[in-house]
């Protein structure tokens, strides 16, 4: 029988990025936004194959993995659980949706973690220790930004759908003009003269 939803455990918990099994509907291998008659980089067929490609990058990097790997997997969770599409199909409205859901994320008892911190293998383990503060928010988009870039990159994905997210302009530094009043620029031209 094929599942409908991701492969949970037995309370209606979700189960971490290395346990995940994924119906053939939500798994992207017809993903909307798959790259078509491209030329991929990866072998990857499928969505959680082509998340691992990239996280396999930085294996070395302990606390980088770890990290990128759990905005990975909160990002693809979400949208084979709460939208029921797979992650090679979402779009940026999709992604303005994500932003406030890490905010509260909901319902709780299937997204947060309640009481000490578990290991992923544990039934209680879940997505969240709770909410996101803005900075957090802001952290894990640039890492799912920089997830998106690289997909594209490796020919697995046709675009970057958070390209189109309003960027910040980085300010250019204020250009420091300096000048020499006309009497004193006379002087120093006259002392070099003068040697």
């Amino acid at each position: 029988m094929p599942f409908t939803e991701p492969l949970r455990v037995s309370d209606g918990s979700l189960v971490p990025l290395e346990q995940l099994s994924l119906p053939s509907e939500l798994d992207g291998g017809l993903g909307t936004n798959r790259a078509l008659g491209a030329r991929p980089q990866i072998a990857a067929q499928n969505d959680v194959d082509a998340i691992r490609a990239w996280l396999a990058r930085f294996v070395d990097t302990k606390a980088t993995f770890d990290t990128y790997r759990k905005e990975s997997e909160r990002l693809l969770l979400w949208s084979t659980t709460e939208l029921r599409k797979p992650f090679s199909s979402l779009t940026h409205e999709d992604l303005l949706l994500y932003r406030r859901f890490l905010a509260d994320p909901q319902p709780a008892q299937r997204w947060i973690m309640t009481g000490r911190k578990v290991a992923r293998a544990d039934p209680s383990w879940r997505p969240f220790a709770g909410p996101l503060s803005p900075s957090s928010a802001r952290q894990a988009f640039v890492i799912i930004n920089t997830l998106f870039a690289w997909l594209v990159n490796a020919g697995y994905l046709a675009g970057n759908p958070l390209s189109l997210s309003r960027q910040r302009a980085r300010k250019a530094k204020p250009r420091v003009t300096r000048f020499l009043e006309d009497d004193l620029w006379q002087a120093v031209k006259t002392s070099i003269d003068a040697m």
